[in-house]
């Protein structure tokens, strides 16, 4: 292992958002098992994971996958998580979709087996269940899931916007790539002593978009979450309103909300 130093670092602002999101999502979401061809595909993840923690990696090499990367301070897509458990034989996985400003938030919103969203912006979470009801917490001064909110969103933000080499502060690298256009496995061990207890290893894998992200937890147990129809388009209105509501007329733009006809009193008939 070789812990990366550089010269000139991005300094990063706290709205770093949705690695936290999904780390929280690990514990308010409730998967269905997954059937046996899932289950073979999370399994045959864990040889090629216990080589990568043996490559050692330089700067060049972090760079190189740096400018690999298209990737940008907004996305949406959609995602798969297995959370595969010692307790159980078989998988659970979930599914959903996610919409991603760097400067304003996240929306985490699982679609199957049931519904629930998770709102993730401006050190608030706000969390949705399938009844619709709502429940807001605040995530800084929180020793606990508050420390890995805070910090956890550095990785993302980094690679939502190609930035790798910001990331040698909180992480430790490893990397495994044939050769420059092949697909990559990136991992990553908590440099934090709160976190490593939490989640000792991360591994990212990808061409020239992020594809997968596998977190391992101490007791062994993983969560991997696979990201399918990755778009770098500028966010709609509709989406920007989601992510952080009021944003539209906050710009000076009107509102949808309330048509002209709803603002106009009854005729007396």
């Amino acid at each position: 292992m070789i812990d990366i130093n550089f010269s000139s670092r991005e300094r990063l602002t706290p709205a770093l958002l949705l690695l936290s999101t999904l780390l929280l999502s690990l514990l308010a979401s409730s998967p269905v098992q997954a059937n046996t061809s899932e289950l073979s595909v999370v399994s045959a993840q864990t040889a090629k994971f216990e080589a990568l923690f043996q490559a050692e990696v330089n700067n060049q090499q972090i760079e190189k996958l740096s400018k690999r990367l298209e990737l940008s301070q907004h996305a949406k897509g959609k995602f798969t998580q297995y959370r595969s458990l010692k307790v159980l034989k078989k998988p659970l996985i979930s599914k959903g979709s996610f919409i991603f400003d760097a400067q304003l938030g996240l929306v985490w919103s699982q679609e199957a087996p049931f519904k629930s969203t998770l709102i993730l912006k401006d050190d608030a979470l706000i969390q949705i269940d399938s009844s619709g009801k709502q429940q807001v917490s605040q995530t800084r001064g929180n020793q606990g899931a508050g420390a890995l909110a805070q910090t956890l969103p550095t990785l993302l933000k980094a690679l939502l916007g190609g930035e790798l080499q910001t990331l040698d502060e909180h992480f430790s690298f490893y990397l495994l790539a044939a050769d420059p256009q092949a697909p990559w496995t990136l991992g990553l061990i908590p440099k934090d002593p709160l976190m490593l207890k939490a989640i000792p290893q991360m591994i990212l894998e990808g061409t020239n978009q992020i594809s997968a992200l596998t977190l391992v937890s101490a007791n062994g147990d993983t969560s991997r979450i696979e990201f399918e129809e990755i778009n770098n388009a500028p966010l709609t209105e509709a989406e920007l309103e989601l992510v952080s509501p009021g944003f539209i007329q906050e710009q000076g733009k009107p509102s949808q909300a309330i048509t002209e006809p709803e603002l106009k009193p009854k005729q007396a008939s």
